[in-house]
Formats: C-alpha cells, sequence, structure tokens
C-alpha cells in the first residue's frame, strides 16, 4: 500500500513538472498582459500552479491541461484584480500609470505603447477574450471552455474588443 501511495505521489510530481514546464512561460506572459506588473504576475502565476497542483489529480484528459490551467489563471487574475482594486476606472488607472511607470513595453515603439494603452480600456472580459485569441491564438472552442461561455458570444466580444482598441488606436495616435 505505501509503495503504490508514493508511486502515484510521484507520478502526479512528475505530471506537474511537466505541466510547469511547458506552460509556465505562456502562462506567465497571459496574466502578465493582465496585471501589468512582473511582481504582480510572478505572485499571480506562484498561486495559479499551487491551486493546479491541489487540483491535478482531478484533471483526466490529457489534452484538457491548457483550458483548465488558463481557467484557473483567470480565476486568480480576477481574485488578484478584486482584491486590490475597487472598481474598473481604479483598475484601469493604476494599470494605465503600472504600463507607463515599468519596463513593460518598448518606449520606443509608440505604436506599442498605445495598443496596450488600448487594451487597457477594455473591460476585464473583453481583455481576457482579445488576449486569448490575439496573442495566444486560441480557438473559440477552447475559450469557451476557459471562459464558460457560448462560441457565439466570445465572437461578440472579441469583436467589440478590436473595434474598441482600433477606434483607441485610430483617436489616439
Amino acid at each position: 500500500m505505501l509503495f503504490s501511495r508514493k508511486k502515484s505521489e510521484s507520478h502526479i510530481a512528475d505530471r506537474f513538472t511537466e505541466i510547469v514546464n511547458r506552460y509556465r512561460e505562456p502562462i506567465y506572459w497571459f496574466v502578465r498582459r493582465q496585471v501589468v506588473s512582473h511582481y504582480d504576475a510572478d505572485d499571480v502565476v506562484q498561486e495559479v500552479f499551487i491551486r493546479a497542483y491541489r487540483s491535478l489529480d482531478n484533471l483526466r484528459e490529457e489534452n484538457a491541461v491548457r483550458p483548465w490551467l488558463y481557467r484557473i489563471a483567470v480565476n486568480e487574475i480576477a481574485r488578484f484584480m478584486a482584491s486590490r482594486y475597487r472598481n474598473e476606472g481604479e483598475l484601469t488607472d493604476e494599470l494605465s500609470h503600472q504600463l507607463t511607470d515599468g519596463e513593460y513595453v518598448d518606449y520606443d515603439n509608440a505604436m506599442a505603447v498605445t495598443f496596450q494603452k488600448a487594451l487597457l480600456t477594455l473591460s476585464e472580459k473583453q481583455r481576457t477574450v482579445f488576449e486569448l485569441r490575439y496573442y495566444d491564438e486560441m480557438p473559440y472552442e477552447e475559450i469557451s471552455e476557459i471562459c464558460d461561455t457560448s462560441v457565439n458570444t466570445l465572437k461578440t466580444t472579441y469583436h467589440i474588443a478590436r473595434q474598441k482598441v482600433t477606434d483607441y488606436i485610430l483617436n489616439n495616435d
């Protein structure tokens, strides 16, 4: 009995190590784009992987790892933002300040700065959908699993977000 338990714990640890090695960087950048600060992103990512480890034995399908992990990340980002900011306006102002104060973007590239500021004008849901689709190039079906939202709603959300980003860029050039 003890041997099989140790083998099982070893298997979980090995599986978790594989997941961390494969997804640490994309999860970090997804979180970083949402919270802007490197230090905050590190904290959130650490919590994502702690929660993932605790529930790893509930994950059955190997192809479900990415949406499962991103869903944990989306929930942790929301938890972090709710604990840090009282409302969407405060969040947007603070993240915009952090964006211009930190080393997040190449400030010699004015278009990159404008693009990042445009993303900060989106609601949390719009920003999440936009970033999963635009940066992580996820299919709508996978984003649907992550956000627990229908594909048609996600397509509409992405379209609206893309239009807001375009409008911001055109009006703040």
